[in-house]
Order: structure tokens, then C-alpha cells, then sequence
């Protein structure tokens, strides 16, 4: 009985023995199988680097799936590292783009196509691109991309407020896990502001040129069909030729120093310098101008304001074409205040005019150069004044600005710091 007992008993054991010898070798050959393919997918994982035999054998196994685990996680710390990246310079493309997927949806859009499109200010992942665009030529790009035709080249459309000139492409991007619609908004304003600038520069130039040769040319001819000996008319022509050569002479002086300025090769001369001082003794200089339109001429300053580190010379150019521009403009009986204050680190410039005001789409081109809005047209000036303004005052580490005064008028004024660079 015992015997049969300890006979069954061995026989169970025995059995146990080999299920588990055979489940075990089933598991390690599982766990090689599944090495064998993670070094098939990813050659980089090191290979055994001891036998699968012996007793260990599911050990060393084991060992290895755990390196290959620390690799694979290395892995994938790097390639979230680069699509961080990626999406990163994404983000700080300058041209906006928009990815939107077959089913109209937008997937990504950086920042340059959020501050360009209205719809993309709220979260536009996800919502369809017709609410997100709110364009109808832009939606028709998308559109004809969607539907498989080829888009056209580009579009030029105006966007956002204030408008936004604007260079639209779309195109189908394949390659991903689904074809995507590209759209690429590339923002040309900067462009043809200055493509503006270089139209204006060439008529303005021409303008102010062509009317002093074109009045030399006369009185030249004029004095050579006989002109010349009437002593009264020949002395009277001459003055006239004298004044305009005078005029082409300043012109051509005020582009030099403009040109200088620009490029950085004036030298600044600076010095402790009273601006309140300098600001009366240039005011003095167009009274005479002033009293003979009855304008007003006013200085409001404070005394006690500390002296400016400036080029005295240049400032007093400054002071007096800013001077210049607003008599120009104020009509006869107005006033024009010169105000100086003290502003932080630095000392604030203002000249106020009663005239007509600056056009709110001229306010941001009074400081370029040849600029005359229509209303000067027929005025006499070269149109560099201000921009000479601007560039020496820059020069001096300041800024411009012009602006129209709620109670009316114009308001250019420019800033000093109170430490030199």
C-alpha cells in the first residue's frame, strides 16, 4: 500500500518536474523569438552576450530584455526630444502654416498663421477649416486641394486689422499616414511697404528735381534768345538761377547727409548740452517766419531739466526742421508750443501744431524719405526733413514718433536719453 503510495507520489512529482521543464523552455524560447525580432527591427540592441544553455538560460534572457528595454526607452526619449524640436521650429516659422487633414479638419498651425488668421485665435485644432480661415479665397484653395485638383500657384489676399498683405500657396503633403493640405501664408506687407516707399522715392525725387532744372532750363533759354542785354532782366534772371541752384545745392547736401546718417558714418560730436537753452535760441530764429502768418509761437520747459550728453549742432538741425514742418502746415493765426519734459531716463521733444492734422494711413510714412503726403505736394521742401529728423535722432540712441493731438492738430516730438551709449 505504502509502496503503491510513494510509487503514485514519485510519478506526480516526475510529471510536475517535466511540465515545468517544458513551460519554462517554452517561455525562453518565447523571450528569444521575441529578442530575435526587436535585433531584427532595431540592429542597434546589443545580442546575447552568453548562451541561451545551462540553468540560467531564462535568466540571461531576461537579463538582455531589460537592456533592450533601457534602449528602446532611451529611444524614444530622443525621438520625443527631436519632436520637440521640430515642433518647435514649426512654431517659429515666419510664414504661417496650416495642416489640414482629407476631412477638412485642421491638425497644426503655428503661431505666424494664428496671428494672421482671425478664426485660429481661440483653439483651431480640430474645428474645420472653413472656421478657422474665414476666407472665402483661402477656403477655395483648400477646397481644390481636398478635392484632389492642383492648386493654383499663389493668391495675394488681405487679412486681419489692421490688414495684412498676404501670399497664400496650398499644397498636397504626402508621405504622412494620410494626405494632408498644406497652406502657406507668407506675409508681404513689409514688401510692398517698401516697394511703396521705392515708387514714392523715385516720384518725389523726380519731382523736386525736375521743377528747378526745368526752371533753369527756361530762364537759360530766355537769356540766350536776348534776355541778356536787358541789364535789368539779366540781373533779375540771374537772381532766379542763383535761387535755384541754391535749391538743387541744399538738396543735394540734405541727400548726403541723410545718406551718412543712414549708413552710420556721421560722427556725433556730444556734449553736456542745456536744451532748453538751445530749444529758445531756435525758436528765436523763426519768429520772424511765424510773426509774419500771425502764428504764436510758444516754449513750455522746465528749467531745472539736466543737461543731455548730445551733438548740440545736430539737435539744433532737429529742433528746426521739426519747426519748419509745423509752420509749414499751421494756418495763418494758429499757434505752434514747443514743450520739453523730463520722461524716466531721458528728456521728451514735442512740437504742437494747430494745422490740418497728420492722414491716419500717412501717420506711419511722415518720416521717410522724399515722403510728402498730397496736401504738400505743391509746398515748397524736399521731403527729407523729417527723415533727417529721425535718423540723427537715432543716432543719438532717441526715437520719433507723430501722432494727431485729440483737440486737434499734429504732434512730432522725439526723446533724448539722458546717458550716452
Amino acid at each position: 500500500m505504502w509502496t503503491l503510495l510513494l510509487a503514485a507520489g514519485i510519478g506526480m512529482l516526475a510529471g510536475a518536474l517535466v511540465v515545468w521543464a517544458w513551460q519554462r523552455r517554452s517561455l525562453h524560447d518565447r523571450l528569444a523569438t521575441a529578442l530575435d525580432r526587436l535585433r531584427h527591427e532595431h540592429p542597434s540592441v546589443a545580442p546575447l552576450q552568453r548562451p541561451l544553455l545551462g540553468d540560467d538560460a531564462l535568466e540571461a534572457v531576461l537579463s538582455q530584455l531589460g537592456e533592450s528595454l533601457r534602449y528602446l526607452e532611451r529611444e524614444l526619449e530622443q525621438a520625443q526630444a527631436r519632436q520637440q524640436q521640430l515642433a518647435a521650429l514649426f512654431d517659429h516659422l515666419s510664414d504661417g502654416v496650416v495642416l489640414i487633414d482629407p476631412e477638412g479638419r485642421v491638425v497644426g498651425l503655428n503661431r505666424a498663421a494664428r496671428n494672421l488668421l482671425a478664426g485660429a485665435r481661440d483653439s483651431a485644432v480640430g474645428r474645420p477649416y472653413p472656421e478657422v480661415v474665414r476666407d472665402y479665397e483661402l477656403n477655395e484653395l483648400v477646397a481644390r486641394g481636398l478635392a484632389g485638383a492642383e492648386p493654383p500657384a499663389g493668391r495675394f489676399v488681405e487679412l486681419g486689422r489692421p490688414r495684412r498683405s498676404v501670399q497664400a500657396q496650398a499644397s498636397v503633403l504626402h508621405g504622412a499616414e494620410q494626405p494632408l493640405v498644406t497652406l502657406v501664408l507668407r506675409d508681404i506687407t513689409e514688401l510692398r511697404r517698401t516697394e511703396t516707399i521705392r515708387r514714392d522715392f523715385v516720384a518725389n525725387v523726380s519731382h523736386d528735381l525736375r521743377t528747378p532744372l526745368a526752371a533753369l532750363q527756361a530762364l537759360v533759354d530766355t537769356l540766350l534768345d536776348g534776355a541778356l542785354a536787358d541789364r535789368t532782366v539779366a540781373e533779375d534772371f540771374l537772381r532766379r538761377i542763383a535761387t535755384e541752384v541754391e535749391h538743387l545745392t541744399r538738396l543735394v547736401n540734405q541727400l548726403l547727409e541723410l545718406t551718412k546718417a543712414e549708413s552710420g558714418q556721421l560722427q556725433l560730436a556730444r556734449v553736456p548740452t542745456d536744451l532748453v537753452m538751445l530749444a529758445r535760441a531756435t525758436l528765436e530764429r523763426f519768429r520772424p517766419r511765424a510773426d509774419a502768418k500771425r502764428i504764436r509761437l510758444e516754449l513750455v520747459a522746465d528749467d531745472r531739466l539736466p543737461l543731455v550728453p548730445c551733438d548740440p549742432d545736430r539737435i539744433v538741425q532737429v529742433l528746426a526742421n521739426v519747426l519748419d514742418n509745423a509752420l509749414k502746415f499751421t494756418p495763418e493765426g494758429g499757434s505752434v508750443r514747443l514743450e520739453l519734459t523730463r520722461d524716466d531716463d531721458a528728456v521728451r521733444v514735442c512740437v504742437r501744431d494747430t494745422g490740418p492734422g497728420i492722414p491716419s494711413d500717412e501717420i506711419d510714412r511722415v518720416f521717410e524719405r522724399f515722403y510728402k503726403g498730397d496736401r504738400a505736394r505743391s509746398s515748397a521742401g524736399s521731403g527729407l526733413g523729417l527723415a533727417i529728423v529721425k535718423h540723427l535722432v537715432q543716432l543719438h540712441g532717441g526715437r520719433v514718433w507723430a501722432e494727431n493731438a485729440p483737440e486737434g492738430g499734429a504732434v512730432v516730438g522725439f526723446s533724448l536719453p539722458l546717458t550716452a551709449d
